[in-house]
Formats: structure tokens, sequence, C-alpha cells
């Protein structure tokens, strides 16, 4: 099977991919919070706590500040987790890079990798807080609203690069 060496770029890709589907995530985390009848800002309020500390959570901390240092963590490691999805991108069968479903599947195992990474791991051992949020519902989140964008903007950029050739009947 043959395979693709990374492109010159995937860099600008993986930054910017990423940081659209951080926005994604932000938007889907804001609207899990209003709907658990959580204030709108719990979500960048957690991520200003990886940097702020737990007083982020109080009114000591501004909600204007909680909200550009929270965007700031989040936008940062989502371009972060772009990076990764472009090295794994470029490991990808020639065959598979173009196609929706074989990308959305990528794209959707790699989302629950992230939840994996920063709940699981990260969270337990720094960021206690994020283990708060409904585990479950995150892992959906993150396999539909970073995992899936991801994949889905690095599937088009592919075909945009080397237009898909459909096999002949």
């Amino acid at each position: 099977m043959e395979r693709r060496t990374p492109i010159p770029w995937s860099v600008t890709n993986g930054l910017l991919f990423g940081v659209a589907a951080g926005v994604m995530l932000a938007l889907a985390e804001t609207a899990l919070a209003v709907a658990a009848g959580e204030s709108p800002f719990s979500p960048v309020r957690m991520s200003a706590a990886v940097v702020l500390g737990p007083p982020a959570f109080t009114p000591q901390v501004s909600t204007g500040l909680a909200v550009a240092v929270g965007l700031a963590v989040h936008l940062v490691a989502s371009a972060g987790w772009g990076l990764v999805y472009t090295l794994l991108d470029a490991m990808l069968p020639t065959d598979g890079r173009g196609r929706w479903e074989f990308q959305a599947a990528v794209g959707m195992l790699f989302g629950i990798f992230v939840w994996l990474v920063d709940f699981q791991f990260l969270a337990r051992g720094y960021f206690p807080w994020f283990l708060d949020a409904p585990q479950f519902l995150q892992i959906v989140w993150h396999a539909l609203f970073l995992g899936l964008p991801l994949a889905l903007l690095f599937t088009a950029a592919e075909r945009r690069r080397t237009p898909l050739v459909e096999p002949s009947p």
C-alpha cells in the first residue's frame, strides 16, 4: 500500500484545521453546558483554570479574563492536536486520504484518543475539574466536534490537492 510523505502545507493546515475544529468543540461544549443548566462560561473557565488555577472558578477572576485565557488555552491545545492529526494524516494510505468515510472514521477515533489523553491522563493528574463533566458526552463531543471536523477538513484539502479518481465500472 502506497504511503505519502508529509507535504509542505501540512503544518499550516494542521494548525488552522485544529483551531477550526477547536472552535467547533468550544461551541458544542458551551451548548452542552447551557443544556445542563450551567453557565455558558463554565467550559472556558475550566480551560482558563489550566493556567490560572482553581481561582478561575471564582469571582476573583473576571469573566472577561477567564474567557480570554480559556479560549487561548483551548485553541492552542486544539492547534496542537491539529498538528498531531497532520502527522497521522501523512501516514494514512493514499487511497484513504481523500475518502470521506475513511477519514471520518479515523478522525472520530482520533477525537476519542484526544479525550483519553486530555481527560483520562492529564486531567486525572493535574486538572481534576475536567472530570466533573459527564465523561460519556465528552467522548461523543470530542469524536463529533473535534475529530470529525479535523478529518473532513483534511479530506477536503486532500481532494483539492489531488482529485480522487473514481474507479471505472
